[in-house]
């Protein structure tokens, strides 16, 4: 089980800047284990003057999703 995480953060001051980190946590892991920088998977960072509108997350997020669903569904040996 995964958790999809998205922060919003300002890494400049006095200047309008948005930036996100996104990130998986492993739900499967402790609590106190979880959210450990060595258990925690960077899956990508988005940048931009203001935070990016639902349609362009959807886009961005589309191969991560499509490649855990693949995960999820497995291969098929023959």
């Amino acid at each position: 089980m995964l958790t999809l995480n998205i922060d919003w953060f300002q890494p400049f001051e006095r200047q309008i800047h948005s930036s996100n980190a996104i990130y998986l946590s492993i739900n499967n892991l402790s609590r106190s284990e979880r959210l450990k920088s060595e258990n925690v998977i960077l899956v990508g960072m988005m940048s931009g003057p203001k935070k990016a509108s639902t349609d362009s997350m959807n886009h961005y997020l589309k191969p991560l999703v499509d490649e855990l669903l693949q995960m999820y569904i497995g291969v098929e040996m023959i």
